[in-house]
């Protein structure tokens, strides 16, 4: 039997850009939003590998230069909930390409890097029938671009390298996929993605 291929979409940045990420967070912990851009990937793939919403919080909060009654009165839920919510909503583009490849009876699949907290909850996104499978980086303990990640990924939907379309917005990301075998697409737009897997037969042109 021929494996059909399976199309493999990054989440953020790819299906989710966040709106206000900055400013709710350093709202919450009293700072300015470009502040907090500038620590908030410092510890996070330790967070994405697994790293609990406290220790991350604790860290991010420690590079800020603010004492540890920041987490204390239902911060860290707020915090926590802040984060995913920014992450949760799709963009109308994506969903529309999501559904399409659907339609044109693709199999469609998130890996994303992504804490433990937000995996727990990504089960009850109002898009998630837009894709058969979910994997999440802290739910596998690996992040990309580990090459077991990719491998899991390989044997959990038994697709052999070549029948794995992949986009990702990260270089690094994208190049160990494409060392793998996966045929991999790095992430500009809408557009310049359907038109990748429009050339390749995976949906049809419009």
């Amino acid at each position: 039997m021929i494996e059909q291929p399976a199309i493999v979409f990054d989440m953020g940045m790819v299906l989710v850009a966040p709106i206000n990420l900055y400013s709710d967070l350093g709202r919450l912990l009293g700072v300015a939003p470009e502040r907090m851009r500038a620590v908030y990937e410092s510890h996070r793939r330790a967070y994405d590998a697994g790293l609990p919403d406290r220790d991350y919080w604790s860290r991010t909060a420690a590079e800020l230069g603010l004492g540890p009654q920041t987490l204390a009165d239902g911060q860290l839920e707020a915090l926590v909930s802040a984060d995913i919510a920014a992450w949760s909503v799709i963009r109308p583009a994506a969903a529309a390409l999501l559904a399409g490849l659907g339609r044109a009876g693709r199999t469609v699949v998130v890996l994303s890097n992504a804490p433990t907290s937000f995996a727990l909850r990504a089960r009850d996104l109002p898009w998630r029938h837009l894709a058969e499978r979910w994997f999440f980086s802290a739910e596998l303990g690996l992040t990309k671009p580990d090459p077991a990640i990719y491998r899991h990924v390989e044997q959990a939907l038994k697709r052999p390298p070549e029948q794995l379309w992949f986009v990702d917005d990260r270089p690094e990301n994208v190049d160990q996929a494409s060392a793998r075998g996966w045929r991999a697409h790095l992430w500009r737009d809408d557009q310049d993605t359907r038109a990748w897997l429009e050339s390749a037969g995976l949906l049809p042109r419009d």
